[in-house]
């Protein structure tokens, strides 16, 4: 479906304006240049760019300009017809002839096709004619704005994701901020016809149409919903204006209950998805309050667990880590946001400010009940030591399969990490940064955790705590948790139960180290291969097979010693995929073959138990060099043996967890 003239100048636009009053009878008894004219003349008067443009200039998004390029000379390469999404360029004849469903990637990766109508580009053309008046940068908005209406009229009921330009999400995006920015920047200039104008109003009424009636749930709803916001506010002269605003409003205002955790997490338990969810509301507010437009309370009031979520993860160099289809953004930048909504919350003034001003958060290490996953810190100074695990839901989306991951940052360096995210395409590196290989977790007989065959969310999940249990003091801090549901396309049954302690104080004299203590159990009777993994960043390295020794630069090493021998693999094709890291910025085959060593423990039994000792150092004081602990699951003595000779025993009963901790928590 998509909005005809007869339907836009007789039945979309509020007639109750004074100046469109006879716009309809303009339409028919005078024709469409009149009409186009009445209305062109109109918007002209009523379009507000002095308030528009108190919004800020956001910042780029999904690679559509190279980052060595400021955005003059971005806009010159656009200006030329070579347009780039999710980091690959293609370029066009000219911009009067641009293919917006053409795909130049190697492996047809869907997403560069849908990402480039998000049309990013528009704003940034926007930008550069405010500086200079330049009307080149006009005439190639105009060329983009009407091949893009000519050739991709708006579908109906066509699934969103079956259409190549009209997926919701990317409707959601460029109705946020790209075309409303570049509209409001060349509304004036002589390209901008009355029949332009037109043209971009009808595909207002479509893209309302569309977001209203065919929008989807998750992040992408609070996409759609900003979207479909903007339109509304913006041009309010759209007789659906009002039905829209009032039916965005009242979902953002809902879903904040529908998508986040009681402990502040989005649903998808992705640290890039939850930043999304809190960026689009900010929009919605920034550009209600630059123009005026009265907005409920409650889309602010509801951000603040959001905002005070990235506090409680955020690891010691002011950046989080990447979890599940995760990215490792900068606390400050959010910080700084959620400060214009809570100027009285002493936390986030504290990380928008660089601790000039503001306080600390009460706790260092914390529990979220809820997304199931434990933070635990030495404190909050960016030398500090820093242990993460996740024995949390499978989440809503963009989820992995790595239930008890176990993360590491020390000082300085993320010593310990997964594999991270990767682009939305088939490849093996896809499929490997989703899977339980790529993780620092467990396989059993070479297969991955399957929770993604059976899972199905239930609207009452987000009110359920998981299943994690924990302990947190001065000295010692404890987590616990347990995957159960299924090895493999046959689920396989072996339960393992991880604990994780970390000894943030050292012990005897030692530097601060975590132990992981895995117990696997078969349910089935019958002998299995238990494989706990851990992901190395770096392939500087050595080995002995009872220590392994990652080299991360600057004198810091992350050094693995298990109570059984390992092995390593590194930049394996089969007979699994495993031992890789992404390669940043290209998208070409090589992408996926940047080879990253993997420590590979391997225990057969129908029962087994390991310890692990996951030991960052650099050099100032005594660190783990040998385990000794028996594989019986019974057992819970750990004999560990430091560099300078000494000897500990620690007895896992020693250091219990609960459902619900003893201590503190926030």
């Amino acid at each position: 479906m998509f909005t005809t003239d007869e339907k836009l100048f007789c039945e979309k636009l509020d007639r109750s304006i004074p100046a469109l009053a006879d716009i309809d009878v303009t339409y028919k008894e005078k024709g469409l240049a009149a009409a186009e004219k009445q209305l062109a003349d109109y918007v002209k008067e009523a379009l507000r760019p002095q308030d528009y443009f108190k919004i800020p200039y956001y910042e780029r998004e999904n690679a559509w300009a190279l980052g060595s390029d400021d955005d003059f000379a971005a806009a010159e390469k656009i200006i030329r017809g070579e347009l780039r999404s999710c980091g690959t360029s293609m370029k066009f004849p000219d911009t009067e002839h641009i293919d917006w469903e053409a795909n130049p990637t190697y492996n047809e990766y869907k997403e560069w096709t849908w990402q480039l109508s998000r049309h990013h580009e528009w704003r940034c053309l926007g930008w550069c004619y405010r500086q200079t008046g330049d009307e080149k940068y006009a005439k190639a908005f105009v060329d983009f704005l009407t091949s893009w209406c000519e050739q991709e009229p708006c579908p109906e009921n066509e699934r969103s994701g079956a259409t190549k330009c009209w997926r919701t999400i990317e409707a959601g995006i460029r109705m946020t901020k790209n075309w409303h920015y570049a509209f409001h920047a060349f509304y004036k200039s002589p390209y901008m016809t009355d029949h332009v104008i037109t043209t971009y109003i009808k595909s207002m009424c479509d893209h309302g149409y569309r977001l209203r009636n065919y929008h989807a749930s998750g992040n992408w709803l609070i996409m759609e919903m900003a979207g479909l916001s903007h339109i509304a506010m913006l041009y309010p002269f759209l007789i659906e204006s009002k039905a829209w605003a009032e039916y965005a409003f009242a979902k953002l205002a809902g879903e904040i209950d529908v998508q986040v955790y009681p402990d502040g997490f989005q649903f998808e338990l992705s640290t890039n998805y939850h930043d999304v969810v809190i960026q689009n509301y900010h929009w919605v507010l920034c550009t209600a309050k630059a123009i005026g437009y009265e907005v409920p309370k409650s889309l602010s009031d509801n951000l603040e667990r959001m905002f005070e979520l990235n506090i409680k993860i955020v690891c010691p160099d002011g950046k989080y880590p990447d979890l599940n289809d995760g990215g490792r953004a900068p606390l400050q930048f959010w910080s700084n946001m959620g400060l214009n909504y809570f100027p009285n919350n002493d936390q986030i003034r504290y990380f928008a400010t660089d601790g000039k001003e503001g306080k600390l958060p009460e706790y260092t290490s914390v529990a979220l009940p809820y997304a199931g996953m434990a933070v635990m810190r030495t404190g909050w100074g960016k030398d500090d030591a820093w242990c993460f695990l996740d024995a949390g839901p499978f989440g809503k989306a963009h989820q992995h399969e790595d239930k008890l991951n176990v993360l590491m940052y020390a000082y300085g360096k993320y010593v310990l990490s997964d594999s991270g995210n990767y682009a939305y395409d088939n490849s093996k590196m896809r499929k490997f940064v989703l899977d339980t290989r790529s993780h620092n977790c467990a396989m059993v007989d070479d297969l991955s955790q399957n929770r993604r065959a059976k899972y199905r969310w239930q609207d009452d999940m987000i009110a359920k705590k998981s299943d994690m249990k924990w302990s947190f003091s001065d000295a010692v801090d404890i987590a616990e948790g347990v995957y159960n549901e299924g090895y493999g396309p046959e689920f396989v049954d072996v339960t393992h139960k991880r604990k994780l302690i970390f000894f943030k104080q050292g012990l005897d004299g030692s530097a601060p180290f975590a132990m992981v203590i895995d117990r696997f159990e078969s349910g089935d009777g019958a002998v299995h291969t238990f494989q706990p993994s851990y992901q190395m960043g770096t392939q500087a390295y050595t080995d002995n097979g009872n220590k392994f020794t990652a080299d991360h630069g600057d004198g810091v090493t992350m050094n693995i010693v298990g109570s059984d021998v390992h092995g390593i693999v590194i930049g394996q094709y089969e007979p699994i995929y495993i031992g890789w890291r992404k390669r940043g910025g290209a998208n070409s085959e090589e992408f996926e073959h940047h080879k990253a060593p993997c420590v590979r423990f391997s225990l057969t039994g129908e029962k087994a138990r390991l310890a692990t000792a996951l030991c960052p150092y650099n050099g100032e004081s005594k660190t783990v060099v040998k385990l000794e602990a028996s594989k019986d699951i019974s057992d819970t003595k750990i004999k560990i043996v430091f560099t300078d000779g000494s000897e500990a025993i620690i007895d896992e009963a020693d250091y219990p967890c609960y459902e619900d901790s003893k201590e503190k928590l926030i």
